[in-house]
């Protein structure tokens, strides 16, 4: 029996969970099996639901905890799943926390600030308008004064398991730092695997009490053995998991856990 967990950032009629049963020849055996498996997955449907806090309140979580370094992914905006990689939400609350703890977050794609901070020069001081250029489901832009600490080309080699050896270049990319906030801007987007971009950047992640990025589960591999804890905040965005918040089309109807359904479907 294959689980396939099926695909909801998709609107086409079926994005489904669905069971394979493979048998020899043999469908008595295969349709009970399958539905067997079926019902079991079922059964635990509410423990697939994924309720993240809030940026602000993921924040408050990491803050109360003892350790560090405390990893905050931002789900709603990765672009692992297409993404824009330049949404706000979790930046704009970081900011707005006037943090007196070192934290770093990476990266925002943003070009376009990237060359502003990069034609004034490390030491310099520059405002920027940071990211939300893109679109606005994911939170306008935030305008900043900020102090251009370190400017890279932006190519690192992954440590993580996922991918390890290979080349990651996200493009020429700066380190800024506005208070105690740490935030590195990339020309291209990327999801964060694991600390060698910051290290790129001269930042050492064991050292800051929060360490934010993008990225829904791929980040996991590089940093659960360097996190104290990972907290993971959901904001608006493509990739949120608040799938109500989407307004599908083409999807067949009713579905869980959008409508309330009954096993096995009528």
């Amino acid at each position: 029996c294959a689980f396939f967990h099926g695909f909801p950032y998709t609107d086409i009629p079926d994005v489904r969970v669905g069971i394979i049963t493979m048998t020899n020849d043999n469908a008595e055996l295969a349709e009970p099996a399958g539905q067997a498996i079926a019902q079991k997955i079922w059964d635990m449907r509410e423990r697939f639901n994924a309720n993240y806090p809030s940026p602000a309140e993921g924040i408050k979580q990491a803050l109360a905890e003892p350790g560090a370094p405390i990893v905050m992914n931002e789900t709603s905006d990765n672009p692992g799943i297409g993404a824009p990689g330049d949404g706000t939400y979790l930046l704009r609350a970081l900011l707005a926390a006037d943090l007196d703890v070192p934290a770093c977050f990476a990266s925002l794609a943003d070009p376009d600030s990237v060359a502003k901070a990069k034609r004034a020069g490390v030491g310099s001081t520059v405002h920027l308008n940071l990211g939300g250029k893109t679109d606005r489901h994911h939170g306008s832009t935030i305008a900043v004064e900020a102090y251009v600490k370190a400017i890279t080309d932006g190519r690192s080699v992954l440590s993580s398991p996922m991918g390890k050896g290979r080349l990651r270049d996200l493009g020429v990319s700066v380190r800024v730092q506005v208070g105690n906030l740490d935030i590195i801007i990339s020309s291209l987007k990327g999801q964060m695997l694991d600390e060698q971009f910051f290290l790129l950047h001269g930042i050492d992640v064991r050292t800051y009490k929060i360490v934010a990025l993008k990225s829904s589960q791929h980040f996991r591999a590089g940093f659960e053995p360097l996190a104290a804890k990972i907290i993971s905040v959901d904001s608006p965005g493509i990739a949120t998991m608040d799938l109500t918040s989407f307004s599908y089309h083409r999807l067949e109807r009713p579905v869980h856990p959008l409508d309330n359904v009954d096993y096995p479907a009528s």
